[in-house]
C-alpha cells in the first residue's frame, strides 16, 4: 500500500523528520527555552554521612509524572547504604545543564549515576566518559543512542505507541467517524531528541499506516513543546485552527496530554478523541467526563526510579547482569479503570 510505504519512509531518520515537522514558531520557542538554564542543584536526600555516593540526574522536575519518579527514587534511597544526591533540569531543552551535572557528579566522586537523559544523542558522550572511570550508569525513562550504560528501566515505547494507535482507531470509530470521510490526527511530544518520544511516535505511525482508513491522515506538523504545558496548550489550539479535519490527538507524554486536555476543555471540543500518556489531575477529569472520548497510557514511572536505584546499588557492589533493557510496562486507563480501581 502506498501510504504504508510513505509512513515507513517518514521514520527513516525519525528525529530529523520531527524537527522538520515543527512550525517555525515552535523552533523559535524551543531555541529561546534552550537559552534559559534550568538546572536544579543536587540535594542529598539520604545517608549524607556515607562514603558511597549515588547521583540522580532527572530531565524534568515539574508535573505529576516526575513526582512519581521521585517517589520511587526516594523509596529506594531509604533501603540503600549510599548517600543519594538528587538533581536535574527543569526544562527538557537545557541539555548543556544536564551535561554539566554529569561532569559535576564525576568531579564530586560519584560511585554511580542514575540518569533520565533529556537528549539521547548528546548525553551519550557523557555516559561514555563516566563509564570510562568505572562508574556504573543506569538510565530511566529513556535510553541513549549508544551502548554506554549498564541498565535501562523504561517503557517499551514502540509497543506503547502501537497500543495508542490501536486505541485511537477504535475510539474514532466509536465516536461515529466514517472511514470514508476525511479525518486528521494531531501529535504532540515534549522533545524530538528523546529516544522514548521518537519511539512512541514511530510505533504509533507504524500501526496507523497498516490499519487506518485511506482517508484518515496524520497532521504533518508534529508539535514539540519542550515539556511546557502552556506551550502544549497553545500548540493544540493552533493545530485545531489550522486543520479543520482534526478529530483526534495523540499526546506522547504528560505535559503534551495536559496541554491538549486544557485546550479541548476550553474550546468544548467533545468531538475530538484524545489518547494521552500518564495521569495528571486534568487528564483524570477528562476521563471521568462522559461527554469526552479519552484514554491514557499509564506508565509505571515510580518503578523506573525504584528499580533503577536498586540496580545501581547492585552494580556499585560489583554485581553484573547480562540484561540491559527492562520494560516496566504500561496500563491503558479509561473511565472504567478509574472506577474499578477507585482512582479519584
Amino acid at each position: 500500500m502506498r501510504r504504508t510505504k510513505a509512513y515507513r519512509l517518514i521514520f527513516v531518520g525519525v528525529a530529523s523528520v520531527l524537527l522538520g515537522g515543527c512550525s517555525g514558531g515552535s523552533k523559535a520557542n524551543m531555541k529561546e527555552a534552550a537559552e534559559q538554564p534550568a538546572v536544579v542543584d543536587y540535594t542529598c536526600i539520604s545517608n549524607p554521612e556515607s562514603d558511597k555516593q549515588i547521583y540522580v540526574i532527572l530531565k524534568n522536575y515539574h508535573g505529576a509524572y516526575w513526582e512519581k519518579v521521585i517517589d520511587g527514587i526516594t523509596e529506594a534511597a531509604k533501603k540503600l547504604d549510599e548517600a543519594v544526591y538528587l538533581g536535574g533540569i527543569d526544562n527538557e531543552t537545557d541539555i548543556s545543564g544536564q551535561i554539566d551535572l554529569m561532569n559535576q557528579a564525576m568531579e564530586q566522586g560519584a560511585d554511580g549515576i542514575l540518569l533520565a537523559p533529556a537528549d539521547s544523542n548528546s548525553l551519550a558522550d557523557s555516559c561514555q566518559k563516566v563509564r570510562e572511570k568505572d562508574i556504573p550508569v543506569v538510565l530511566i525513562d529513556s535510553s541513549i543512542n549508544s551502548s554506554e550504560f549498564d541498565a535501562c528501566y523504561m517503557t517499551d515505547n514502540i509497543d506503547a505507541g502501537e497500543m495508542a494507535a490501536k486505541e485511537m482507531l477504535e475510539m474514532l470509530y466509536d465516536a461515529g467517524n466514517s472511514p470514508t470521510d476525511p479525518l486528521e490526527v494531531g501529535i504532540q511530544l515534549s522533545a524530538d531528541t528523546s529516544q522514548a518520544m521518537v519511539n512512541r511516535v514511530s510505533g504509533f505511525l507504524n500501526f496507523w499506516a497498516g490499519n487506518a482508513p485511506e482517508q484518515w491522515e496524520i497532521v504533518q506538523d508534529i508539535r514539540v513543546n519542550g515539556g511546557d504545558t502552556k506551550k502544549a496548550q497553545s500548540d493544540a489550539s493552533a493545530l485545531l485552527r489550522e486543520n479543520a479535519d482534526i478529530k483526534g490527538f495523540f499526546g506522547c507524554n504528560n505535559t503534551s496530554t495536559v496541554g491538549i486536555v486544557n485546550t479541548l476543555f476550553e474550546e468544548e471540543r467533545t468531538d475530538v478523541v484524545l489518547v494521552g500518556f500518564d495521569l495528571a489531575d486534568e487528564t483524570k477529569q477528562m476521563l471521568q467526563n462522559p461527554e469526552y472520548h479519552a484514554v491514557t497510557v499509564l506508565q509505571k514511572q515510580d518503578q523506573m526510579g525504584y528499580l533503577g536505584m536498586l540496580s545501581l546499588n547492585s552494580l556499585i557492589k560489583g554485581e553484573k547482569s547480562e540484561q540491559k533493557y527492562f520494560d516496566t510496562g504500561v496500563i491503558m486507563v479509561d473511565s472504567d479503570y478509574l472506577m474499578e480501581n477507585a482512582v479519584s
